[in-house]
């Protein structure tokens, strides 16, 4: 973030300060009190578990040049009328309408990145792609939300050449309000999926809503697209916006061909000439890759120097981690979940190498946020789980049985399938649903916490370790 001076912060907030303003810059914004830099303006801001008024005065000790509130009552004394307290209508409106501001005065192209699924691992690469040549910066993990999207607006620097921004949304409206703020110069769109459905209803629902985004994009802007995505494109997208389609099929214009997966690499080639090695499992994820590619392009990026980079980019924590245990192999995919990305990362485990692995495992959590539809799509990626690879499925959460129905309905009695209501009846059952040479795929919504059972599943594995070479 460049520098500010508090009486142009105040003005872009729309606030008023209690006391005369002090003669002092802000380098960056905070809203956790417990990381306040040096120059930082803190906001205080209300949540479902804390209140960041409660931190004012803390964020003020630890060196915040300022705070952000929306009241004046219960603060301390010592700082009203001191001239450190800013008053907004909304502490996160007031970020948001601050980041709008400054997202105007940067000279960095923006690029926002949009769909059901993939979004963060496409931001990545993106970032990483882009920073192999130019200076600029990518949303750190998964800041997608109101106050995301403000913070990693506001972290641009003046040097910067580009920022990747995610959006992201859990209820109509978002993307819309979210893109003012964004206006981005290029956009990626990774896919259309059943996802929220709480907010929106059915698909349709959901394209309408990450592609509303389009009316804010100029007529020279370029939207790189998921082949599926195009099914979902408002039929006037195409005039307003300039298109840049990408997938496996015949028509697109960035197309990835011969995919193999081996020691840990994909390899596939680009309209059948250009090869790429990423060090990311899944078909989908060779996707994310030409998304990454389709905005290089746009930056006069060379198809060798994209490929160096890319073949230099680790997957994001828990999207389809790969760990080689002692006797074991686990794939953590357990941040997210939506009946998409569960069969993208069904066809994931069938690209791993056979040789030398025993038996597929699927390990399935819920998925959240699917309202009325939930039990139907939890029977669906039942069904798509019978349908995979795996010799093994083992469901775990509230709808559990419907995941294991779906299974029986697809796999019948050929395979290995079980349930069970929560995460601690499931470790208890671990050893006896593990052996050695086991591929073992975790997967389900972020609040569902699946991760939680790794520590069980790698004192499985020390146990057959030991079982395997006795001392």
């Amino acid at each position: 973030m460049r520098s500010l001076m508090l009486h142009e912060i105040v003005q872009a907030l729309q606030g008023r300060s209690l006391g005369a303003l002090p003669e002092l810059s802000v380098r960056d914004v905070c809203t956790d009190s417990r990381h306040i830099e040096p120059e930082s303006l803190f906001f205080a801001i209300r949540g479902d578990r804390f209140d960041g008024h409660a931190f004012v005065e803390a964020a003020i000790a630890s060196g915040a040049v300022a705070a952000v509130v929306d009241t004046e009552e219960a603060l301390p004394e010592s700082l009203v009328g001191s001239g450190r307290l800013i008053v907004v209508d909304d502490t996160v409106a007031a970020l948001g309408r601050l980041a709008s501001w400054y997202r105007r005065t940067t000279a960095a192209q923006v690029i926002g990145v949009f769909g059901s699924n993939g979004k963060t691992t496409t931001k990545d690469l993106i970032g990483h792609v882009l920073g192999s040549r130019f200076r600029g910066r990518a949303a750190k993990a998964s800041f997608n939300n109101s106050i995301g999207v403000a913070l990693t607006l506001l972290s641009a620097e003046p040097a910067d050449a580009f920022l990747v921004v995610e959006v992201g949304t859990n209820h109509p409206g978002e993307i819309a309000a979210l893109s003012r703020m964004v206006r981005p110069d290029y956009a990626v769109v990774t896919n259309i999926a059943e996802e929220h459905l709480e907010g929106f209803g059915d698909i349709g629902g959901v394209a309408a809503e990450e592609f509303s985004f389009l009316p804010l994009m100029t007529g020279r802007a370029v939207v790189a697209i998921s082949e599926q995505a195009v099914e979902f494109l408002p039929k006037r997208a195409a005039k307003s916006v300039r298109l840049l389609s990408y997938g496996f099929g015949a028509d697109v214009q960035l197309r990835a061909t011969e995919p193999v997966v081996e020691s840990g690499l994909q390899t596939f080639a680009v309209n059948n000439r250009f090869p790429y090695r990423i060090k990311l499992l899944g078909q989908h994820n060779a996707a994310n890759a030409l998304a990454a590619l389709a905005i290089a392009q746009c930056f006069r990026m060379e198809h060798e120097e994209i490929a160096k980079a890319l073949e230099s980019a680790e997957p994001p924590p828990m999207r389809l981690a790969r760990r080689t245990l002692t006797t074991m192999t686990l794939i953590n995919d357990a941040y997210n979940a939506n009946p998409g990305s569960m069969k993208a990362a069904f066809e994931s485990l069938a690209g791993l190498e056979a040789s030398g692995y025993g038996r597929k495992i699927l390990i399935l959590g819920d998925m959240r946020e699917l309202g009325a539809a939930a039990s139907r799509c939890h029977e669906s990626v039942g069904r798509d789980a019978g349908r995979s690879c795996a010799s093994t499925i083992v469901a775990v959460g509230a709808f559990a049985r419907h995941i294991a129905d779906g299974a029986v309905q697809t796999a019948g009695t050929r395979k290995r399938i079980y349930s069970y209501p929560t995460l601690a009846a499931l470790e208890r059952k671990l050893p006896d649903l593990l052996r050695p040479g086991d591929q073992i795929l975790l997967k389900a919504s972020r609040g569902v916490g699946l991760e939680k059972i790794v520590p069980a599943i790698e004192a499985v594995d020390r146990a057959a370790a030991l079982k395997e070479s006795p001392i």
